[in-house]
């Protein structure tokens, strides 16, 4: 009896963190879908994710707030470990590279040399 309790109990929890399809307010509701949600993200980046994004959220006492989205996975050598890719949905990227280099919608801008940095 009591391990059946805590089966059924286990199973009325929820999760932490739930993967929700973001939609515009107005657009039909799909079951898992939010349209209230407050995105959260670092400091200085502001983003709102399109509508057929699966976003990372979590329920708060405020609501439901967007903590990320699910990325698909990039094209093979697109983005290395340690780089970091910008983009947009209408195709702006700013791709900062291993290397050193910094790529903004595909115009390549070599990393500063040790001398220019400490001036001279």
């Amino acid at each position: 009896m009591w391990i059946s309790k805590q089966i059924v109990e286990a199973g009325k929890k929820r999760p932490a963190a739930d993967v929700s399809r973001i939609r515009s307010p107005g657009e039909e509701d799909a079951g898992n879908d939010r349209t209230r949600v407050v995105y959260c993200g670092p400091w200085g980046v502001a983003y709102t994710p399109p509508s057929y994004a699966q976003a990372v959220t979590v329920e708060t006492r405020q609501g439901i707030a967007c903590v990320g989205t699910v990325m698909e996975k990039p094209e093979e050598g697109m983005v290395e470990p340690g780089e970091l890719l910008l983009f947009s949905k209408g195709g702006a990227r700013i791709h900062l590279k291993n290397n050193g280099q910094v790529e903004i919608n595909g115009q390549v801008f070599p990393p500063l040399q040790a001398e220019e940095e400490g001036g001279g």
